[in-house]
C-alpha cells in the first residue's frame, strides 16, 4: 500500500480538499443549538466532527472505487476519468483503503454514541447506509433521479441536525419543533447544495448515460436542469429572509440575500455551457461563498 498510496493519490481519492466545508456545517449546527436551546457540548461536537470528517474521506474513496467497478464505459471513463484507471491504482488496495477509513470513523463514533444514546446511533447508521449505498450495490443511489435530493439533505441537513442533537444531549430534549426549525434554518444550504449536485450531474450527463446512471439531469435535459438550478439558487438565497421574518434566525442572516447577484453572475458561464472542465467550477466557487457566509452570519447574530 505504501508504494502506491502517496499523498497526491490520497488527496485525490479522498477529495480531502473539500473537508473545510464540513467545518462550516458544524459551525451552523453549533450556532443553531446555542441560538435556540442555549447549550453546546463541545466534546460531543468535536467527536462528531472527527467522525464525519473521516467518514467523508471513506465515502469519497468508496465512490471512486465503485464508480470504477460499475463503469460501462471501460475506455474513456474507467481508464481516463476515474482516478483508479487514470493513476493505474490497485483496485483491491483502494477497496481496502475505503474499508479502513470506514472502520477508523467508527472509533470516535462509538465513543460519541456511548456519551449520547440510541438517537445518535440511529442518525449515524442512516448516514452510513446513505454513504455506502450511494455508489455500492446493484442499484446505487447515484444512478437514480433521487441522488441530488439525498445528497443535499444528507450533507446540508442531516449533519447539522446530528450536531444539534449531540450539542444538547442530556440538557435539552429533542422535539419535533426543534427538528422542524433546524430544517428551515438549513433549507438555504440544502437548496443551494442541491443546485451544486444537479450542476455536477448536468455537466456529467452524457458520461453518466454511457455508464447507465440516470440522474435527475437525465430526465430534465440540459435546459430543464439549468432552469431548476436557477430557480433553486434564487429560492435558497432568499429563504434566509423567511427565517428572519419567522424569528427563528438572527437578523444578520438576512444579509445573505446580497450574495445572490454575485452568485448568479459567477454561474453565468455554466448557465450558457454545461462543461465539467470549463464551467462547472464557477458553480462551486459561487456556491462556496454562500456556504461560508450563511453559517458565519448566523454565528455573528448568535454570539455577537
Amino acid at each position: 500500500m505504501q508504494r502506491w498510496l502517496t499523498w497526491p493519490v490520497f488527496y485525490e481519492l479522498t477529495e480531502i480538499y473539500t473537508a473545510p466545508l464540513n467545518i462550516m456545517w458544524f459551525v451552523l449546527g453549533v450556532a443553531i443549538a446555542q441560538f435556540h436551546l442555549g447549550v453546546v457540548n463541545w466534546l460531543n461536537v468535536g467527536l462528531c466532527l472527527v467522525t464525519v470528517f473521516i467518514f467523508d474521506l471513506a465515502v469519497n474513496v468508496s465512490d471512486n472505487y465503485y464508480d470504477y467497478l460499475h463503469a460501462r464505459d471501460r475506455v474513456d471513463y474507467a481508464q481516463k476519468t476515474n482516478p483508479l484507471g487514470r493513476l493505474n491504482l490497485p483496485v483491491k488496495g483502494v477497496g481496502r483503503l475505503a474499508i479502513g477509513l470506514y472502520v477508523l470513523a467508527l472509533l470516535p463514533g462509538i465513543w460519541l454514541v456511548s456519551r449520547t444514546g440510541w438517537l445518535v446511533l440511529l442518525l449515524g447508521a442512516l448516514g452510513y447506509v446513505i454513504g455506502i449505498f450511494y455508489t455500492a450495490g446493484p442499484r446505487p443511489i447515484n444512478a437514480t433521479p433521487f441522488c441530488e435530493t439525498v445528497v443535499a439533505l444528507s450533507i446540508a441537513f442531516l449533519i447539522q441536525l446530528t450536531c444539534v442533537v449531540v450539542s444538547t444531549y442530556g440538557q435539552r430534549p429533542l422535539t419535533w419543533s426543534t427538528v422542524g426549525i433546524t430544517f428551515l434554518l438549513c433549507l438555504p444550504l440544502t437548496l443551494i447544495f442541491f443546485t451544486l449536485q444537479l450542476a455536477n450531474n448536468t455537466a456529467d450527463r452524457e458520461e453518466d448515460i454511457r455508464n447507465q446512471r440516470y440522474t435527475l439531469a437525465y430526465y430534465l435535459g440540459q435546459a430543464g436542469a439549468v432552469r431548476l438550478i436557477q430557480s433553486f439558487l434564487v429560492m435558497g438565497s432568499l429563504w434566509p429572509l423567511v427565517n428572519v421574518i419567522l424569528k427563528i434566525a438572527p437578523w444578520s442572516t438576512g444579509y445573505t440575500v446580497l450574495l445572490l447577484p454575485a452568485m448568479w453572475w459567477g454561474m453565468r458561464p455554466f448557465f450558457k455551457v454545461q462543461d465539467k472542465q470549463k464551467t462547472f467550477m464557477t458553480t462551486v466557487k459561487s456556491a462556496s461563498i454562500f456556504f461560508v457566509a450563511y453559517p458565519l452570519l448566523f454565528v455573528a447574530g448568535t454570539w455577537f
